[in-house]
C-alpha cells in the first residue's frame, strides 16, 4: 500500500452511501453519517448530467465533493453514485467513442456524464487548501466516472495524489486510456474491486479495457448462482469486512488462467453453460487470441478503421482480417469464434468461412445474452 489510502470497508460503505444524495431527505442522512469525517453542506452535493449520448437527460445529483476532517484532515473526497440512465449506453455495441478531457479515447457515455460534473470538479481541486490526497470512490458506472475524475485530477496538475476505488465498475476506455490513466495514478493508487460472478465489469467488451492495465486489481471470490446478484454493494461492503485489509484481500486473490488454460478450453469441445465463469474465460481467451493477432500482424488493426464503423463493426473485421495472418492464427480465431457461437446455441464446423458478417452476427448475438445479465444488475445497489 501508498499510505493514505481509505480502508476497504470505509471506501465500500462510501460508495453505497452516495445513492442516498438523489433526494433531499437522502442527502440529510449521508451528512449525518460522515459528520465527523466530511466538511460537507449543501454546495458539496454536485449535480450532473447521465444522458448515453449526445442528448444530456435530466440534470440530478450524482456526486459528493467535500474535504475531510479529523482522521481525514488533509484530505478530499470526489465520491459518484452510478446511474441506470448510463445502461443503455452500457449495453450497445455501437457507441461511439470520444476523446476524453485528457486526450485519450473513452467510452462516449461515461464521457458526457462526466463532462457534466467538469466545471464544478475544476472549482473543487483548484480552491484545495493542504491536502495532500484526493479520494475518487464509486461503484458501478459510479466507478467508470469516478475513474475519468481520478484521471483528470492528476492531468490536470494537481499536487495532490488521487487514488481511485471502484467497485463492480465496467471497462472505461480503450487500451491508450488505460495505459496512461495507470501511468498517471500509479498502480498502488488504484483499487479496483469487482467480485468474479459481477456481470458489469465484463462490459463493455473488447476493444476497451480495464484500469490498472495490469493484474494488480482486487478480484473477490463469489459464488456462482445467481451472478447478477453480487453486484450489490452490500456483497462488496461485506466482502471488505471479511478481508479488512487490501493486503488481505490481495493475498486471497483468485488465480487467473494461465495461457495453458485458455488454450485447452478453446481446442476443447461440447456443451457449454453460461455461466460467470465462462465468460470470465471466454474473456481471458478473447485477449490471448487477440494478442496473437497483433503479434503476427505487428499492429493493432482496430486503429486504422475509419469512423464510419461501430465498434461492433471494427471486432468483427479485425478477427476476420486475423484469419488471413497465419495457419496459426486463423486456427485460434476458429476456436475463439467456435466457442462464443456455442454459447448461442450455434454450432461452427471447421472450415466454416468466417466473414465479417459471420462473426458481427455471432458477436451481436452474445452480447445480447451478456447485456441481460448487466440490465438484471441495473436496480442492483
Amino acid at each position: 500500500m501508498s499510505g493514505n489510502e481509505l480502508s476497504p470497508k470505509f471506501a465500500a460503505e462510501m460508495a453505497s452511501n452516495v445513492y442516498l444524495i438523489q433526494d433531499i431527505d437522502g442527502q440529510d442522512l449521508f451528512k449525518l453519517k460522515y459528520k465527523n469525517d466530511l466538511d460537507i453542506n449543501d454546495q458539496s452535493m454536485i449535480g450532473g448530467k447521465t444522458g448515453a449520448f449526445t442528448f444530456l437527460k435530466r440534470k440530478q445529483v450524482i456526486a459528493v465533493f467535500s474535504t475531510g476532517k479529523g482522521t481525514y484532515k488533509g484530505q478530499a473526497f470526489v465520491a459518484i453514485k452510478g446511474t441506470a440512465n448510463l445502461y443503455d449506453a452500457l449495453t450497445d455495441l455501437n457507441t461511439g467513442v470520444k476523446t476524453s478531457h485528457t486526450g485519450c479515447p473513452v467510452h462516449q457515455g461515461f464521457y458526457y456524464a462526466f463532462d457534466s460534473i467538469l466545471t464544478e470538479l475544476r472549482k473543487f481541486i483548484t480552491s484545495l487548501k493542504g491536502i495532500h490526497t484526493v479520494h475518487c470512490v464509486g461503484h458501478s458506472l459510479g466507478g467508470a466516472i469516478a475513474t475519468l475524475a481520478a484521471d483528470w485530477i492528476k492531468a490536470s496538475g494537481a499536487k495532490a495524489t488521487a487514488k481511485l476505488y471502484t467497485f463492480g465498475s465496467p471497462r472505461v476506455g480503450l487500451d491508450m486510456f488505460t495505459k496512461k490513466c495507470t501511468s498517471r495514478l500509479l498502480t498502488q493508487n488504484i483499487y479496483r474491486v469487482y467480485h468474479q460472478t459481477d456481470p458489469v465489469p465484463m462490459v463493455p467488451t473488447w476493444p476497451f479495457y480495464h484500469v490498472p492495465n495490469s493484474a494488480a486489481d482486487y478480484a473477490v471470490w463469489s459464488p456462482v448462482g445467481v451472478p447478477w446478484e453480487y453486484h450489490r454493494m452490500k456483497h462488496y461492503i461485506t466482502s471488505a469486512e471479511i478481508a479488512g485489509s487490501w493486503g488481505a484481500m490481495k493475498k486471497d486473490r483468485p488465480k487467473g488462467f494461465m495461457d495453458s488454460t485458455v488454450e485447452s478450453w478453446l481446442k476443447s469441445d461440447g456443451a457449454l453453460l453460461f455461466t460467470a465463469n465462462t465468460l470470465e474465460l471466454l474473456s481471458a481467451s478473447f485477449l490471448y487470441v487477440l494478442k496473437k493477432a497483433v503479434n503476427a500482424a505487428g499492429i493493432l488493426m482496430v486503429g486504422g478503421f475509419a469512423s464510419t464503423f461501430t465498434l461492433l463493426d471494427r471486432m468483427a473485421i479485425f478477427l476476420a482480417r486475423a484469419t488471413k495472418l497465419s495457419l496459426e492464427v486463423s486456427n485460434w480465431v476458429y476456436y475463439l469464434v467456435r466457442k462464443m457461437a456455442a454459447l448461442i446455441g450455434v454450432k461452427v464446423k471447421e472450415g466454416t468461412n468466417l466473414t465479417v458478417v459471420f462473426i458481427r452476427n455471432i458477436f451481436l448475438r452474445l452480447h445480447q445474452k451478456v447485456s441481460e445479465l448487466v440490465w438484471r444488475a441495473s436496480d442492483l445497489r
